[in-house]
């Protein structure tokens, strides 16, 4: 598809009327893809306002990006007019703190406070850190799934100290991980991992019409 004069006037005003915008499958409260959700993860935590374009509500706009940008794919993040890059970008920028520095946020990380119980640290150990200089990490996404593995330090590490042990993670999870506790528990198909952390919302509880009925007849 051809990007014709209008609609090429169109997506630079857009770019050109706000200092971040991003383009992305669904909006900021509601990300329609993976991508999307992680770059809008990422500027949540740095910016209280920031403006997002919906680009599956207009194929026209969706398609034209594509040459106006010259970006195949998205999210596309535009700071002050400029294109900044995809998902793959960002996260790249914001682990070196590129992205702060872009969008004037500070680029300093708290140390979180991590609690590893005596048989976690003790599993952790047993297991060995696979090479020389490698050792955990923690990793906590978007909606705080998390990941625990052993791995060589990364530009931007926040790195803590559990139970003796070092602990690594990028930015984004040291901003959720303060507070959190790790346990190892033993179960019939070998042990796990439990993890606490005070920082991750509620989960939603869902109701049947008939539990919700109940709960209401009591309150009256």
């Amino acid at each position: 598809m051809a990007l014709d004069d209008a609609l090429r006037e169109k997506i630079q005003g857009l770019v050109t009327s706000h200092k971040v915008l991003l383009f992305m499958k669904g909006n900021r409260h509601f990300p329609q893809c993976g991508f999307s959700a992680q770059v809008v993860g990422l500027l949540n935590e740095l910016l209280p306002k920031y403006e997002t374009v919906n680009i599956l509500s207009d194929p026209a706009l969706r398609e034209g990006m594509k040459e106006f940008s010259s970006w195949p794919t998205f999210p596309q993040l535009y700071v002050d007019g400029q294109l900044v890059g995809g998902c793959d970008i960002v996260k790249e920028m914001y682990a070196t703190g590129e992205l702060h520095k872009m969008l004037g946020v500070s680029n300093e990380a708290k140390v979180p406070t991590i609690t590893l119980s005596a048989a976690a640290a003790k599993a952790i150990r047993e297991a060995g850190e696979a090479e020389s200089g490698e050792t955990l990490r923690i990793g906590i996404g978007p909606q705080f799934q998390y990941e625990l593995y052993f791995g060589p330090a990364e530009d931007g590490d926040v790195e803590a100290k559990a139970a003796g042990l070092v602990v690594r993670m990028d930015r984004a999870s040291a901003k959720k991980a303060d507070g959190m506790s790790i346990d190892f528990v033993e179960g019939p198909g070998g042990g796990a991992f439990k993890i606490e952390n005070p920082n991750e919302p509620p989960t939603v509880k869902r109701l049947v019409v008939k539990e919700l009925k109940g709960m209401m007849d009591r309150n009256e």
